[in-house]
């Protein structure tokens, strides 16, 4: 009995030593953060449900006004979170080379997702950048617009359908299984070359797969936290987000499709076949002036990185893994950006008749002709569109790790010194902070377009308006998303009026039980035909 208290002492000291070595990071040098919790560190309203993730790390960011940077907990994991825009520039642009990776989420190599462009690091990041950044230009996305077009052609036979045959001349729809079921069918069409409409097939395989796959509810997010803080466990556990059934499903997609294509010399500009360019080291990149390739002020421009030539095989593995990451990204990203769009036009009617009436005009004036250019060409659509993502960014986090260790200064000036991060440690952006902070963003709470005027934009700090991240990890997207989600709400706004119902959220609340950015209750609103 003796023998076991003492063991049981020798634990609690050894614990509550490690307890207190882990938790005395920030204390030491002076850098503010919220007391933390054993074991839980600053995780316990994430964790029981209290606060999304988003809304969780504004409250750090707004608790200390003052501070460059402040600490946080993540379990026993110490990250550190930027709040002055001098040290968002040397992070991501002028010190990249300290900050190059994202933290790791997979110890198991079989993982699509630890292959993907989101997951790799150092040089293979570097190469496999460089590889894809011709893939994502305009002159590939617009052959890629008649896709869009006919999807969305698709999803407004199905709504006008559904209005047509209500007794009341109206249908209250939730927007995120509608964005959510377009954007799965133009990945469907642009990335893999299928035929597929999800508003009148709902279980079609391809939606299933990718509703699973893109899904991270809260399951997926205690497993992200296991990923990312324990992935000696995770190994463990061989923890992965996609199925065996999800893996297989991709993977005979793609090698099928590329095998089809070969054998009958099918040409059709998507994705498979910029991926089958790749793998043969025939996608080149395009010398083009940036001005060219504007898509709206959103848009994130490639850096140096993307731009080298690199002779590299890729296996098939690798380019199924990014053929995964464009499903996801464009699945559950995308159409988020789209779902906060309507609801923002529906509570902002003025708005959204103001962009019906440029819509309109451009319909008449291209003859009913609808291409990149008539997207482009829309001043006001843009501005809305980039209003948008500055108060819902899909991505409301940035993250990176330190790769070597790193003077980043004092946290304020009464701090005499400077703290060091150190190599493998965390460090986040909180984006949503940025964005509706008022020292950048007047007003931040309400929905104006006109910050985004040829009048207004240039007020703008280049690195406070990140909704595609900002440096060379930048989002290599960033010209289909708003290409996608742009052609989405010209076809709707052509023919439809967007309103609130019953069920919309107002004010808007985000979930706590999900990392997907979503509206509590869901994205409810009201469509009806256009006068």
């Amino acid at each position: 009995m003796i023998i076991l208290v003492l063991w049981v002492g020798v634990l609690v000291i050894a614990v509550w030593l490690y307890l207190r070595q882990t938790y005395s990071v920030f204390e030491k040098y002076g850098v503010k953060h919220f007391k933390p919790l054993p074991f839980i560190g600053n995780m316990g309203k994430v964790m029981t449900r209290q606060r999304s993730l988003a809304v969780d790390v504004v409250e750090l960011y707004k608790a200390f006004p003052e501070e460059k940077f402040v600490g946080r907990y993540e379990f026993s994991n110490n990250l550190v979170m930027i709040r002055d825009l001098e040290l968002v520039k040397k992070i991501t642009l002028k010190d990249f080379d300290y900050f190059l990776d994202h933290r790791s989420l997979f110890s198991e190599s079989d993982s699509y997702f630890a292959r993907n462009l989101f997951s790799l690091k150092g040089q293979e990041w570097k190469d496999m950048r460089s590889t894809l950044s011709p893939a994502f230009t305009s002159s590939k996305i617009r052959l890629m617009v008649p896709f869009m077009v006919e999807v969305g052609d698709q999803m407004m036979a199905n709504l006008k359908k559904k209005i047509k045959s209500s007794d009341d001349g109206y249908i209250d729809i939730e927007c995120k299984d509608l964005t959510t079921r377009y954007a799965n069918d133009v990945i469907a069409s642009c990335a893999f070359g299928l035929k597929v409409d999800s508003h009148t097939d709902e279980t079609n395989e391809f939606y299933t797969m990718g509703l699973q796959t893109a899904s991270f509810g809260f399951k997926e997010m205690l497993m992200f936290f296991i990923l990312i803080n324990a992935p000696a466990v995770a190994k463990l556990l061989k923890l992965d987000f996609m199925s065996s059934a999800a893996k297989k499903f991709f993977k005979n997609l793609v090698l099928d499709t590329m095998t089809d294509r070969e054998r009958r010399q099918i040409l059709r500009p998507d994705m498979i076949h910029l991926l089958m360019e790749a793998k043969k080291g025939q996608l080149s990149h395009e010398n083009v002036k940036s001005s060219d390739e504007t898509a709206g002020f959103a848009t994130v421009e490639e850096s140096s990185v993307g731009t080298k030539t690199v002779n590299r095989a890729w296996s098939n593995d690798d380019l199924i893994a990014q053929a995964v990451l464009f499903f996801v990204a464009g699945f559950d990203t995308v159409s988020t950006a789209m779902s906060f769009l309507l609801f923002e036009l529906a509570l902002n009617p003025e708005v959204q008749d103001k962009l019906a009436k440029e819509i309109r005009e451009h319909d008449i004036k291209n003859g009913g002709k609808f291409d990149l250019k008539s997207i482009q060409d829309m001043p006001y659509m843009d501005m809305v569109v980039s209003e948008q993502l500055r108060m819902w960014p899909p991505g409301m986090i940035l993250d990176r790790i330190c790769t070597k260790d790193y003077n980043l200064g004092k946290p304020n000036e009464k701090v005499t010194e400077d703290f060091i991060i150190r190599k493998g440690t965390g460090m986040i952006i909180p984006v949503f902070a940025f964005h509706r902070d008022p020292q950048y963003f007047p007003n931040p709470d309400k929905f104006d377009p006109e910050r985004f005027s040829e009048e207004n934009k240039h007020k703008i700090h280049p690195f406070v308006y990140m909704p595609f991240g900002v440096g060379p990890r930048n989002c290599i997207g960033s010209r289909f998303a708003l290409c996608e989600v742009k052609v989405m709400i010209y076809q709707i706004l052509q023919h439809l009026e967007v309103s609130p119902c019953e069920r919309t959220c107002i004010p808007a609340e985000l979930t706590t039980g999900s990392f997907n950015v979503q509206l509590k209750g869901g994205h409810w609103l009201r469509f009806k035909a256009r006068p």
